[in-house]
């Protein structure tokens, strides 16, 4: 890395890669950065391997408006989108627009405990979805209701419950044709909810730990669960 760049004062608690790879975006304490980046490709020979020749830049430094600290952070990287998501200690959600360098929006109160995901809807490239479907997003909290948010209106326009999250930060997902949201849940299962309905549909079952992350393959009819017992199943439209 480059010498001009300062250590980070404290822990990184989120890092995303921002802008179709141009940035990563990584979070500390009450602030994130945008960093511009080179991995190098070239096979290293041993003298090589020794030369510093992966390096990066902070391009520009964003805080917080309110929080001590950020609990989550959400940024597209499948296209050009100018809309950084941040979650906070405060139990907000601040909206930032890379374009205008500056936070436009502070939504307060989003839950009854700090959020700690932010998951925007990315649709999928072998898809069409109209503009509206990428104003969407979900956030979740410990111990609270799953929520949607629609970034036109700074409202939530729905809640999801019947999964399990009392303890731990579980993983959420968004299908790729939009219609469907997938819950990680602490008793063993995941929950696939019509994203206009707060109910669940499905409850798939049978995992032998807390369900800690899922994510929908991009292109085919799958969904793919992790646990915390290291194990991943893989769910599909066809019987085995």
């Amino acid at each position: 890395c480059a010498d001009a760049n300062t250590t980070f004062a404290k822990d990184i608690t989120h890092a995303r890669f921002y802008f179709m790879d141009k940035f990563v975006t990584i979070a500390c304490g009450n602030s994130f950065g945008l960093y511009l980046y080179h991995i190098s490709t070239e096979k290293a020979d041993d003298v090589k391997r020794y030369q510093r020749v992966n390096r990066y830049k902070l391009a520009k430094q964003f805080q917080h408006s309110t929080a001590q600290s950020i609990t989550a952070m959400s940024c597209v990287n499948s296209f050009n989108s100018y809309v950084v998501l941040v979650g906070g200690s405060d139990k907000s959600v601040e909206v930032f627009d890379m374009n205008a360098g500056r936070p436009v929006r502070l939504m307060k109160d989003v839950h009854c405990r700090p959020p700690y995901i932010i998951h925007q809807n990315e649709g999928s490239q072998y898809m069409a979805h109209t503009s509206e479907a990428y104003d969407l997003f979900l956030t979740s909290a410990v111990a609270d209701d799953l929520k949607l948010w629609d970034l036109r209106t700074d409202r939530c326009v729905r809640r999801y419950h019947g999964h399990m999250q009392r303890a731990h930060q579980l993983g959420v997902a968004f299908s790729p044709c939009s219609r469907f949201i997938a819950a990680a849940s602490e008793d063993r299962s995941v929950y696939i909810y019509d994203i206009r309905q707060t109910a669940h549909l499905h409850r798939l079952s049978g995992h032998s730990d807390v369900v800690s992350d899922v994510a929908f393959n991009p292109k085919h009819p799958q969904l793919c669960s992790s646990t915390l017992d290291g194990k991943l199943t893989i769910f599909n439209d066809k019987p085995s």
